[in-house]
């Protein structure tokens, strides 16, 4: 992803560099990046430090800001991808494969941190059992799987319908914690693997039906006229687009 932020450094379009125009990533996204990039580095000192309930704290920004990366990246293409589709299509499907799944990628290891991060303030700042702090994870991770498999194939397919990349970090993290499972709790041990194979599951029907729709429904038909980058950039919002 930055090689190709860099490389729209050197190129230009009929309007102007292609960095600046058309910004499909706004500052906004910048702006969130410089914050979790930040929350990052002070996470490993926090972690470094064991001070847990600081940490839980800092991985929740940090999750909060890879979600707002997303979203605007997401409201970028959706206000420029029909000009992208039809004179930068290669541009299109860079965004939507390299920034959009990547920061899905970043925004789900980040997620699934903040549930470890969670589960280790429990276990040692609070007289939660150890296998109640893990279900509790557990629960709230499947949770939010079907809950994000519901908004992204009814609500929000528009936005968000070529972001595969996050039923994959969920199947390979699961994958590990049941490789490396030393707990002789057979209930949590079960309720991951359960997890497990529902984001399989869940990731098999995603690719169909991404696959059904790009298909049968293209997002963008050119059958209206499109508005130029410039015209676009004058009725959005300097922050977000």
């Amino acid at each position: 992803m930055f090689i190709y932020f860099l490389l729209g450094l050197w190129r230009r379009n009929a309007y102007e560099w292609m960095y600046t125009t058309p910004a499909v990533l706004p500052y906004g996204f910048h702006v969130f990046f410089i914050i979790n990039f930040c929350l990052n580095v002070m996470w490993l000192f926090l972690l470094d430090r064991e001070w847990l309930l600081s940490l839980l704290i800092t991985s929740m920004l940090l999750m909060l800001t890879t979600y707002m990366m997303l979203f605007l990246s997401c409201q970028g293409l959706k206000v420029y991808g029909a000009w992208l589709s039809k004179y930068h299509n290669k541009d299109l499907w860079l965004l939507r494969i390299i920034v959009q799944n990547g920061v899905a990628v970043y925004a789900t290891w980040a997620t699934l941190s903040s549930l470890l991060n969670m589960t280790i303030y429990l276990q040692h700042r609070t007289e939660t059992p150890t296998c109640d702090c893990a279900l509790l994870a557990l629960l709230l991770l499947l949770m939010e799987l079907l809950g994000w498999f519901l908004l992204e194939n009814f609500y929000l397919d528009e936005h968000v319908r070529y972001i595969l990349t996050i039923y994959p970090v969920v199947t390979l993290w699961l994958t590990g914690v049941l490789r490396n499972f030393e707990s002789s709790d057979t209930q949590v041990y079960t309720f991951a693997a359960f997890i497990l194979a529902i984001s399989v599951i869940l990731f098999v029907v995603r690719v169909v039906l991404v696959t059904w729709r790009h298909q049968k429904k293209q997002l963008f038909k050119h059958t209206e006229p499109i508005l130029s980058p410039v015209e676009i950039s004058l009725t959005q919002n300097s922050l977000f687009l």
